[in-house]
């Protein structure tokens, strides 16, 4: 039998608008360069420079007629002209000034989005929107793959062989090591041969193991294809141009008492290799300058380049905050397209009235997306410096605890925001650069009962560190017992998280080889 029922539930969606909004303020300024180029690839009417004192307004293209499937949503909001990207160049910081941005909300018929949503909306995609990829604004791996195979084809290796050596170099894993079983490679060959000029040719071991013995001897960087970091060292200090009784040491060392390197038991080693404490030491440092992970030398100096989001700088007493927008050029909207619509509406068909008023629309999100993630950006580093001033007068010591929380009330602003807004972004002051997320600490408390963040604890515990007896290490409970002294009460597995997160080995692997 047939029923009719009424329900009512409730559903909360996100307006493709809130949801570029929340997108642009989560990514650093790198990414946003990209994003803003492919931007202007894709929407006609968007377009880089400042908008011009003289434009006309816009109310003739937000007023349209009632026929047009964007018409009231579009009414409902106000013009993105009046609100374009706008800045001031300083050339020698390369900074842009922020503009002033308009506080009126837009307001929204809801019944009306949800009713045409599917068909209003469709075209702008938002759900690619939601997502970005920023990991490819340099791909380190593909780099140091195509040295590999560069290098391959270079050589005076057999054709044969620099098939079988290109298998090895595209089974290598992320940090260059090679932990496949050489029989799979085998197969995978015979398989791969199928339509090349090697498909008459049988594929062995022995092709595999000389291709691999040619990658370990000539392939740069060193211990590239090794199987394991025992097979990694011994490739590199073997290829390492030392002096020969430290390649020895250091070879007999690797192979007979690798374990015994690993903890750094350094009276054993000497007593086993028959050596000096000068000669060990000199082993220990050969060791200490070679590479544990081939894979990854490439990408060491893109990992220690820091981009900074926002410029803070010390004048007469207070800050003067600026965004780094050197890679957002000034957007508006194309002027071109707006006259072709005002003045000659009457001669254009429906389909073309449609997709300028929806590009339109892109384009006005895009430009209020900008300016919502500048002023939020500003406000909370505001925010910070207003509860971190000690922080920005001292140079960068006495970090008082702060939560996110915080800094959402201040600003009136929910805490996921601020969340969004501070991950993978960087300050950069007078005194260096710093991540936004550490400004944000937990409280403990002293046993005067005063407050103090987990990043001064840290700052003390490194010190501690720093000038304990090399020869004789402090250990975890010791560095607690002195934390005690000081009048902080952390607890030895508190003392033990904090000095991984500063990446201090345990005490016996921080031991040196005494005079």
């Amino acid at each position: 039998m047939l029923r009719q029922i009424q329900t009512q539930k409730q559903v909360q969606k996100l307006l493709p608008k809130i949801v570029l909004n929340q997108n642009l303020l989560a990514i650093p300024a790198i990414a946003l360069d990209n994003l803003v180029k492919r931007e202007l690839e894709q929407n006609p009417l968007l377009e880089e420079g400042p908008e011009s004192e003289n434009e006309p307004t816009d109310d003739a293209l937000l007023n349209e007629e009632k026929d047009q499937p964007n018409e009231d949503f579009v009414r409902d909001n106000p013009s993105p002209l009046e609100s374009s990207v706008d800045a001031t160049a300083n050339e020698e910081e390369g900074i842009l000034f922020p503009a002033e941005t308009s506080d009126k909300k837009d307001e929204y018929d809801w019944d009306e989005y949800f009713q045409n949503e599917a068909e209003e909306y469709k075209s702008y995609d938002a759900g690619e929107e939601t997502t970005f990829d920023y990991g490819n604004i340099s791909d380190p791996g593909s780099k140091l793959h195509e040295s590999l195979i560069l290098q391959i084809h270079l050589s005076d290796l057999p054709r044969k062989l620099i098939f079988v050596a290109e298998e090895i170099i595209n089974s290598l894993d992320e940090d260059g090591f090679f932990t496949d079983e050489a029989e799979n490679i085998v197969l995978d060959l015979e398989e791969k041969k199928i339509g090349t000029e090697f498909e008459s040719e049988k594929f062995t071991i022995d092709d595999f193991n000389s291709a691999l013995q040619y990658i370990h001897k000539e392939v740069d960087p060193p211990g590239i294809g090794a199987r394991n970091l025992k097979e990694n060292l011994l490739i590199q200090i073997e290829r390492g141009k030392y002096e020969s009784r430290l390649k020895s040491l250091a070879i007999e060392a690797i192979t007979d008492h690798f374990q015994d390197i690993k903890n750094k038991r350094f009276e054993r080693l000497e007593k086993e290799l028959k050596t000096t404490p000068d000669e060990m030491r000199s082993v220990f440092e050969l060791l200490h300058g070679l590479n544990p992970k081939p894979g990854y030398e490439d990408a060491f100096d893109l990992e220690n380049y820091i981009v900074p989001d926002i410029i803070v700088k010390s004048r007469d007493g207070s800050f003067d905050i600026f965004l780094n927008e050197k890679f957002t050029p000034s957007l508006r909207v194309n002027s071109a397209y707006r006259d072709m619509y005002l003045n000659n509406k009457k001669d254009l068909d429906k389909d073309t009235k449609t997709y300028l008023l929806n590009n339109f629309n892109k384009a006005k999100w895009f430009i209020d997306a900008i300016n919502s993630r500048r002023d939020t950006m500003i406000k909370i580093m505001e925010a910070i410096i207003k509860r971190q001033k000690e922080f920005f007068n001292s140079n960068g010591e006495n970090l008082k605890p702060l939560l996110e929380k915080d800094v959402a009330e201040d600003i009136k602003m929910d805490t996921s925001t601020v969340s969004r807004a501070v991950k993978n972004k960087y300050v950069q002051t007078d005194f260096g650069i710093y991540d936004l997320r550490s400004f944000f600490t937990s409280t403990m408390q002293t046993s005067a009962g005063d407050d103090i963040s987990n990043t001064e604890i840290k700052v003390k515990l490194k010190a501690l560190i720093e000038a304990e007896n090399k020869l004789n290490p402090l250990t975890d409970l010791e560095m607690s017992a002195e934390l005690r002294k000081m009048g902080l009460q952390v607890a030895r597995r508190t003392v033990a998280k904090y000095r991984e997160s500063l990446d201090f080995p345990i005490a016996k692997l921080r031991r040196e080889i005494s005079d």
